[in-house]
């Protein structure tokens, strides 16, 4: 599947939003705080830092109104292969006039030719659907105070991370700078390392409003379910959010407070892509994948 129709159509904003006045152009520093208030209105968690940092390793877009309000955002993640995108916003006063439609086309056109990937809200998955993406994972928001510390995970080769690790951690996915800006900024990381190899890692760092652990990588949900435990023994009373891909059974994570307050759709357009040796289980975020 190609993006070629989408991305020629991105050459030019509609006539209408013209002679509205709006304007679009990329997303610099100097937006992050009207970005962080439209994404607070939604009731979204990120923190002004969380969207500093995403910027960092991302291109965003904004459409700004005659009056210099920012009134719409987008990024695009381009990691190698593929391309993530997320945090597209389009102000509740300027509903209903396609601009969600052109903000998607402006960010597949960022992406090129790459394997698209996002996760979609209701409202927005059949604007999705439209453009060429299709549902390939249910993603489930976990979150919660943790109530208690759960039992030791025994699997073997588990330990946590340590600063010699960072480069085989970074080797799992080269071109992505989101990966490693996750893999140098996590608080706390553990790893399960046999015969030398790297079979899974879980990383837990300040998001939102407390922690989240993410990614998670592993080569089995059994190690992905160690992995989680592992970061969570010294996390009673520690708001925590995690969001698991297709998760089977998740009564390991109710047992401690943590509930899934949210499951909606990770979605593709284009050609599926192998990410590597180990499967992926927890998102580093949903913007981010």
């Amino acid at each position: 599947m190609t993006h070629s129709p989408l991305t020629s159509a991105s050459a030019s904003a509609p006539a209408r939003f013209e002679r509205e006045g709006l304007t679009w152009r990329p997303m610099t520093v100097n937006d992050l705080e009207a970005a962080h208030r439209l994404s607070h209105k939604l009731g979204w968690p990120h923190r002004i830092d969380d969207w500093r940092q995403m910027l960092d390793v991302g291109e965003g877009v904004v459409l700004e109104s005659v009056d210099s309000e920012l009134v719409g955002t987008g990024l695009c993640f381009n990691q190698g292969a593929v391309a993530t995108l997320g945090l597209v916003v389009i102000s509740d006063d300027w509903q209903g006039l396609g601009l969600g439609r052109e903000m998607m086309v402006r960010l597949m056109a960022l992406a090129g030719p790459r394997t698209l990937l996002l996760v979609a809200t209701t409202a927005g998955q059949p604007l999705y659907q439209k453009l060429g993406f299709e549902p390939c994972n249910r993603i489930c928001q976990y979150q919660g105070v943790v109530t208690g510390a759960p039992p030791a995970p025994h699997e073997p080769g588990l330990r946590a991370m340590a600063a010699s690790d960072q480069a085989a951690l970074l080797a799992l996915s080269p071109d992505s700078p989101a990966h490693a800006v996750a893999v140098q900024s996590a608080n706390r990381g553990v790893v399960i390392e046999n015969a030398g190899v790297i079979e899974g890692f879980a990383l837990k760092r300040t998001y939102g409003r407390g922690e989240h652990i993410g990614p998670i990588l592993a080569r089995s949900a059994e190690q992905a379910q160690a992995l989680v435990l592992a970061l969570l023994t010294d996390a009673e009373g520690d708001f925590i959010r995690i969001d698991l891909v297709d998760p089977d059974d998740d009564n390991w994570l109710t047992a401690l407070g943590l509930t899934c307050v949210d499951q909606i759709t990770r979605m593709l357009c284009g050609e599926a892509v192998e990410e590597g040796p180990l499967t992926r289980f927890g998102l580093l975020t949903q913007a981010l994948g």
